[in-house]
């Protein structure tokens, strides 16, 4: 029956924060033990998001993106200004089969920026690469059972290069 379809709609927002991220103590003690400039420099974070999402009849699409930017005090150069970076955004999907069962699917991305040493140019850390594919059923309203792959890549650091995970997952609510 057409009229038990829901229509198609979408939605997107946007946010923006800025704010100090250590407490007042802490950076008093921080700015005591630093020569200037550092000592003046706030401990900031700045981030900037935006979302949008689609669906029609038994499919939902979501996507995100935040950027966000921190100013720390570099201990062993403490005149240094630049911003630490991150960027974080994902997409995914899922598509109810018949009533109770769906599939899912999710790409992930965490990324860095750059800083520049005596040593080169580096991303401060290792980015992330996740996919991750699934399903459930529901067995009765309040009760859904989920299965779940996941893959994940890591370009550096001390964790494994590239990992396989499944999940199962049972959830009850009252």
């Amino acid at each position: 029956m057409e009229g038990s379809r829901s229509p198609a709609a979408t939605k997107i927002g946007t946010s923006v924060a800025r704010g100090e991220f250590v407490s007042d103590a802490a950076a008093s003690a921080a700015a005591a033990s630093a020569p200037p400039p550092s000592a003046a420099t706030p401990f900031t974070q700045a981030a900037w998001g935006g979302d949008i999402e689609y669906s029609r009849e038994y499919f939902l699409m979501r996507a995100e993106t935040i950027l966000s930017r921190w100013r720390v005090p570099f201990a062993a150069e403490p005149a240094r200004t630049d911003p630490l970076d991150a960027l974080a955004t994902f997409v995914e999907g899922r598509y109810k089969i018949t009533p109770g069962l769906f599939a899912a699917a999710r790409i992930d991305y965490l990324g860095f920026g750059s800083i520049a040493s005596a040593f080169g140019t580096t991303p401060w850390d290792a980015p992330v690469t996740r996919v991750e594919a699934g399903g459930g059923y529901s067995i009765v309203r309040n009760l859904l059972l989920k299965v779940s792959y996941q893959h994940n890549s890591r370009d550096g650091g001390r964790l494994p290069a590239h990992e396989n995970l499944v999940a199962t997952q049972v959830v009850f609510w009252f």
